[in-house]
């Protein structure tokens, strides 16, 4: 039996996983959006599993596991792919090392559901075929499987397929700030640089009685395309993760775009990366 990952076809992928080396995040404490946004966006393949086995391996098969980890191997079988680049097997293996359970046992067991964050094994035997082995991406990539974590998954994947998927700012290269004509009026603009070059303009505006509204225009007609930042999307990681934590000096000298800048940072809000 063969997953086809909607419409891609290609060579069949084994699914023999080596232990993950990247140290695991501390226990207890849950991933944020942007964590599995990167993990999303950086794994060729994604998967839901069941765990058939778990088995633990003692001192003998693992000496160099720390005092508080365990490493086991699990055997599961494939339930669904949510990104792959071609067929892949309907049952995987892999080594998994991480905290331990209570009383020092692993922290799954046989039925558990997975989901499973993939990259290529390098592999230098001589007859290896390029990409027919994986391994976990770093040590978060086997998660307890929910519905809402696959829809995240799943959302995360659809805006990563959009022609205008929003990609990392380099610089801010310009900006101004405009008083109005009344009292607490203005408007500053925030000009970005992205590794594509497409336009993004950050809008800060300013009126009487009403608290400061951050807007992003991604065309040459900002007015008209300007619009709400939505957290928990990919163009607001762009921002909160990869813009300019200041502005650049000549920009800074001016105290309404200072404050603007301030305040357009502040609803963004912090890039919340735990790994």
């Amino acid at each position: 039996m063969r997953l086809r990952p909607g419409l891609l076809a290609g060579l069949c992928l084994a699914a023999s996983l080596a232990a993950q080396a990247a140290p695991p995040p501390p226990q207890g404490a849950p991933l944020s959006w942007t964590d599995v946004a990167d993990l999303s966006i950086a794994s060729p393949v994604i998967v839901r599993a069941t765990a058939r086995r778990v088995v633990p391996l003692g001192r003998r098969s693992a000496p160099d596991v720390p005092a508080g980890e365990v490493r086991v191997l699990v055997e599961a079988d494939l339930v669904s792919v949510l990104k792959a680049p071609g067929m892949l097997p309907a049952r995987a293996r892999w080594l998994w090392q991480g905290p331990a359970g209570p009383r020092g046992r692993p922290p799954l067991a046989a039925g558990d559901e997975l989901l499973l964050f993939l990259v290529p094994e390098l592999n230098d035997a001589p007859d290896a075929v390029p990409g027919d082995a994986y391994r976990l991406a770093n040590a978060a990539g086997q998660l307890r499987w929910s519905a809402d974590l696959e829809a995240t998954v799943r959302t995360i994947l659809a805006e990563v397929r959009r022609p205008d998927a929003p990609v990392a700012i380099r610089s801010i290269t310009a900006g101004f700030h405009v008083p109005g004509t009344v009292e607490g009026e203005s408007e500053s603009q925030f000009f970005l640089a992205t590794e594509d070059g497409r336009p993004m303009t950050l809008v800060v505006l300013r009126r009487p009685g009403a608290a400061p509204s951050v807007r992003l225009a991604t065309g040459d007609l900002i007015d008209e395309s300007a619009s709400e930042i939505r957290p928990q999307t990919l163009v607001w990681r762009a921002l909160a993760c990869t813009m300019p934590p200041a502005l650049p000096p000549d920009l800074d000298r001016d105290p309404g775009l200072a404050a603007d800048f301030a305040e357009m940072r502040r609803q963004i809000g912090a890039c919340d990366r735990r790994l």
